[in-house]
């Protein structure tokens, strides 16, 4: 009896096992698509609302094409870095980038740490050769309506190249502005006054800490919170790394709208 008992509880045990692990597998592959709105009196007024794309950490995934339909009008998109990692082939990222592409609008693309671990000549290549504009410590600037201007800076990943926040700012000259880091930790690399004049800080890497047990992760979980007068977004990520689960958190993506009302 005690043989038939001890069975069936490692029978339950290996049914729950796989429960789980598909249940994992599941959360990993399906989009959660969010419209995230962020009311700031820092932006212009009577400017009409901001409105972007924001993916990061795609790593080996590829973006569903029903997600992307979801969107609706941007003014540009933003690839928050690890676009791929190594094993991803630079097919499957140019594939990603054509997908992007059909929201009609710039996209600008920063380095994540996985980034690396392909050739950087050929990814550059890649993306040079669809239109994608490499934030390297640099920033573009996009005019609004009566003269009005906002800023998008992307720096680089510090734990892999060298972040050079002066650059960064250089030209930052816009009424508002928006950083794109990939580590959130990167924005402790500028000073108090640099700080203070982000309004927006938009990242990734972290995952939410991926696989959460009983709520606790290697990371916290992602969202919108506030750093003093900026806002600070952290997403998930859309795809994962190591393992192709996840638990406790989402496999994600945003349009991301600033608005002043």
């Amino acid at each position: 009896m005690y043989i038939i008992l001890n069975g069936i509880l490692i029978f339950i045990i290996l049914l729950i096992g796989i429960f789980l692990i598909f249940h994992m597998h599941k959360q990993a592959h399906t989009d959660s698509f969010e419209n995230i709105r962020i009311k700031d009196a820092k932006y212009p007024r009577k400017e009409g609302d901001l409105s972007f794309f924001f993916i990061s950490d795609i790593h080996k995934r590829i973006i569903q094409d029903t997600t992307l339909q979801q969107i609706g009008h941007v003014q540009f998109t933003v690839i928050g870095g690890d676009l791929c990692e190594k094993g991803v082939s630079l097919q499957r990222v140019e594939g990603n980038v054509k997908k992007l592409k059909q929201l009609g609008a710039p996209i600008y693309f920063i380095w994540g740490n996985n980034d690396v671990e392909v050739s950087e000549q050929d990814l550059i290549a890649t993306l040079e050769r669809n239109d994608v504009h490499i934030l390297t410590n640099t920033s573009v600037t996009f005019e609004l309506k009566n003269g009005k201007q906002v800023t998008l800076i992307g720096l680089d990943c510090d734990t892999v190249r060298d972040v050079d926040v002066e650059a960064g700012f250089k030209h930052a000259n816009g009424d508002y502005i928006i950083l794109a880091i990939h580590d959130p930790k990167t924005f402790e690399l500028l000073n108090e006054k640099e700080q203070k004049r982000v309004n927006l800080v938009v990242s990734g890497h972290t995952h939410g800490g991926q696989i959460r047990i009983l709520g606790w992760g290697l990371y916290p979980r992602g969202g919108l919170s506030k750093r003093a007068l900026t806002h600070f977004f952290i997403s998930e990520g859309y795809g994962t790394t190591k393992l192709p689960l996840r638990l406790g958190t989402k496999a994600e993506c945003h349009r991301i709208t600033i608005t002043s009302d």
